[in-house]
Parts: structure tokens; sequence; C-alpha cells
């Protein structure tokens, strides 16, 4: 489902040299530029704080928006989450409240998979296919996928992040941190790299109780599974 690995910034010193004319004959008189690398780092670093001050402020919108929610949060069990009027979504296999839901998103990932015959199974050894009306109801832990699964759920998700945000909504707190875009870009491009990546691993698609409007929530990641991850 790692951690930030911000670059030390140092400060940066004028260290422009001119030559004194009265010791230097005008003709020899010599002016230092700014170096390229230091002009790189003045770039990266006007960069680096625009587009965290862009997250920053998003994330201050989010959070705002869901203190108004009468549940930011769904629970630990369907059942719960069910009683607090809660939507599970194939696309994340999550169970979200329905302000962090989107329903088009949805609709589409679930076509997609019907018809490039993308199965769910029951067992890890991929001999018992589930239904996919059993897989929208939300209950239990999860269900075996293959890659192509994976990676196709992924890449709708990085398109909910952008409709949701397309749209000022909330976004939910599985996809919200950077690190699950990461992890999305590096399946992606391994997989494009290597035809057989993980094409012989067990995956377990397994369910999930974000955050609406703030990062985190219930059995988020896969090492420190059944335990409540605050970001």
């Amino acid at each position: 489902m790692v951690g930030e690995r911000d670059p030390a910034l140092t400060t940066l010193k004028d260290e422009e040299n001119y030559k004194d004319s009265s010791e230097f004959a005008a003709e020899d008189r010599k002016v230092e530029y700014p170096s390229q690398s230091r002009s790189c780092r003045i770039i990266f670093l006007v960069v680096s704080a625009t587009i965290v001050t862009i997250l920053l402020a998003f994330l201050a919108s989010s959070w705002t928006k869901s203190s108004h929610l009468k549940f930011d949060q769904c629970g630990t069990t369907a059942d719960e989450a069910r009683n607090r009027g809660c939507i599970f979504e194939t696309t994340g296999f999550t169970w979200l409240v329905p302000e962090c839901a989107d329903p088009e998103t949805e609709a589409e990932f679930l076509a997609y998979i019907a018809e490039n015959d993308l199965k769910l199974y029951r067992t890890m050894n991929y001999t018992e296919e589930v239904s996919i009306e059993e897989v929208r109801r939300g209950n239990g832990d999860g269900f075996y996928v293959r890659e192509k699964y994976h990676l196709t759920h992924c890449l709708f998700l990085m398109k909910k992040r952008h409709r949701m945000e397309d749209k000022k909504g909330l976004l939910d707190g599985q996809i919200m941190p950077l690190h699950h875009t990461e992890h999305c870009m590096g399946q992606v491009l391994q997989a494009g790299a290597d035809p057989e990546f993980r094409k012989h691993d067990r995956q377990f698609s397994y369910t999930k109780f974000p955050y609406c409007g703030r990062p985190g929530g219930y059995n988020l990641e896969w090492p420190a599974r059944k335990t409540w991850i605050d970001f």
C-alpha cells in the first residue's frame, strides 16, 4: 500500500567576485555569473515550495470539508460500515462514506474488468472464482487477484483522484497520501519493463476502511493489517 525521502536543503550564498578596476585593465575585468548548478538548485527550491503550498492548501480544504461529515470513516467491519451508511467500492476495495465515493469511476472500473475478463478468486491457488456480485457486498477480508487486476485497480484509482479533485470533492485516506501514487507508478513501470513481473505472485486484495478527507484509516497497509494508520 514507504517513508518520506525529503532532500536536504542547503543555504545558498552569493559568491560572485569582481576584480578591482583600479588594479586591472578594463579589458581584464571578469564577472563570474551564477553556476548552472546553483540556478538549478534555486529553481528546484521554488518548484518544491510551490508544490508543497498547493498540497497543504488542498489538504487544509479537505480537512475543513470533512469536519462537517456525520462520519469520516466506516468502522472496522462490513456490518459497522453499513450501519453508518457507507458504500463499498471495488475500485479500491474500500468501505467509504458517500462523500468520498465516486460512482462514475466505480462504474467504469466494473465495466472494464468485465470486458477484459479480470477475475477474483476465493483461494490462493486461483481455482475458485468469485462473482462480482459477491465481491461488491464487501464482506470478509478480501479476495485473490492477478497482477493485471492490481495494475488496473491502480490506474483507475489515479483517475478517481483526479476526478474528485476536479469536482472539488473529498479524497479518501487510501489514495490521498503521495506514497500510494508512488506505489502504483512503480507497479505500472515495472510491469511495462518486464512482462513476467509478478506474473506468478499470489496477490490478495484486502478490504480497507480509510478516512474521508484526511490521510489514513483502518487496515490500509499490508505489513500492518488490522491496525489504524494516521499520517
